[in-house]
């Protein structure tokens, strides 16, 4: 069976590689431990903004023929910005590989963009943070919330204001702070050939790149976590949703635990909400959820919409939901392994799910897989009494931060609280 693989370049930057030599695609991934946790005050939104530029500086570097060869050779080259990290990425056809892994390397280089590119860049930016809506969201309003104080209530597209008073120094300044050898990896996954990853090394190699400091994943933690007072907090709005956000302690909880509990309350066919609120009684259509853990916290969220008349009947049921899942045992069908234990090796014919998992789990939360079989039997031993005893770790008053939007006036908060009490 294939394992992880670690090679190190002369100046520091180690790469990462799980090959499948069954297939004809590659994913190439450049992570660099940077976003909104790490950002000071004044810098808010800058690793976002320079996800924009490093991309753009790519194509000036190419004299504004990348897009060009991206179509030419058939290749797909994007980024995402999280609140803890950046991925960069690139992939295709196999026999590509070469002009991929020149192209992210660039990613390393110098900003030579001149100040009116770095300007068109910042209307974009500021055009994402309009169309977006992200201010007038339940998530942004619970976030603020949850993380209230500390640096994950920020928005990681930042802020019209904090946008404008970001320069090109000021980007140049914080990539060669954050793109240092310690704070940034590539992860290779897919078909690709010794010679390819010569080549990748060499790239890189040939980049200016230094030591410096690596981010730590231990998020800051808030006054108010897993002590969180039966509160209900009421966004006005013209329409009823509901979300649900309980902190993780995760020195309590595994990872294992954790993503179990979530795929039972939400996501199989067979999930508990979707059944019971959705299926049986069509009080909605689907929920919006997920779990967001970093090394010592996290928070397992989920939202809904549903009538204003139906509010108080929806959260009694979902209280009744959660309670079901700490009183009892699961049977072995409903504890959901099977996405992880039997279908464990179709991650292995996915380049681009099997190369965010591995860099995530391994290399960001440091879970320290060698390969796809021992991901597996993490999942494969968690026992339907180590699940009952997680759910009654996390769906606990005191881990609760329970968010709503609709019409203030018509919402009974301590109706509610009188619900949520029961937890």
């Amino acid at each position: 069976m294939q394992s992880e693989e670690v090679r190190q370049t002369e100046n520091g930057v180690k790469i990462y590689s799980y090959k499948n030599p069954a297939l004809h695609s590659f994913h190439i991934s450049l992570f660099v431990k940077s976003g909104c946790m790490y950002e000071r005050d004044e810098e808010c939104g800058i690793t976002h903004f320079f996800e924009h530029i490093a991309i753009r500086n790519v194509n000036r570097r190419y004299d504004m023929r990348l897009y060009s060869i991206l179509d030419k050779f058939g290749l797909e080259f994007n980024a995402s910005t999280f609140s803890e990290m950046v991925q960069f990425y690139v992939s295709g056809a196999d026999k590509n590989f070469t002009v991929a892994a020149e192209i992210i390397s660039k990613i390393l280089s110098p900003i030579i963009l001149n100040a009116s590119e770095v300007d068109a860049e910042r209307k974009r930016i500021k055009a994402e943070i309009r169309e977006s809506d992200d201010k007038n969201t339940l998530a942004s309003f619970t976030g603020k919330i949850v993380f209230e104080g500390t640096s994950l209530s920020s928005s990681i597209v930042g802020t019209n204001k904090a946008i404008d008073r970001i320069s090109k120094t000021k980007l140049e300044e914080y990539r060669k702070r954050m793109l240092n050898s310690r704070n940034i990896f590539f992860y290779v996954t897919g078909n690709f050939k010794g010679s390819d990853m010569d080549a990748l090394v060499k790239f890189i190699e040939s980049a200016d790149i230094y030591g410096g400091v690596e981010n730590s994943n231990f998020a800051p933690v808030p006054r108010n976590f897993c002590a969180r007072p039966c509160e209900v907090y009421v966004k006005n709005a013209d329409y009823t949703a509901v979300r649900f956000t309980f902190d993780l302690d995760m020195s309590r909880l595994s990872v294992w635990e954790v993503d179990l509990i979530y795929d039972m309350l939400l996501s199989g066919y067979d999930s508990k909400l979707f059944v019971e609120m959705s299926e049986k009684r069509g009080l909605f259509y689907d929920t919006v959820g997920a779990v967001e853990r970093y090394s010592n916290i996290g928070t397992l969220h989920f939202s809904y919409e549903v009538k204003s008349k139906d509010i108080y009947d929806a959260i009694l049921m979902t209280v009744d939901i959660l309670n079901s899942m700490k009183q009892s045992l699961p049977d072995e069908a409903s504890c959901m392994r099977a996405g992880y234990v039997d279908n464990a090796m179709m991650l292995y014919d996915d380049v681009r799910e099997l190369n965010f998992t591995f860099a995530y789990d391994n290399h960001i939360i440091g879970m320290g897989y060698r390969n796809i079989e021992e991901r597996r039997e993490r999942y494969a031993n968690v026992t339907p009494a180590a699940l009952r005893a997680a759910a009654m770790e996390i769906f606990t008053l005191s881990n609760l931060t329970l968010t709503v939007k609709g019409n203030k006036k018509q919402i009974n908060s301590e109706q509610i609280k009188n619900i949520i009490r029961r937890l």
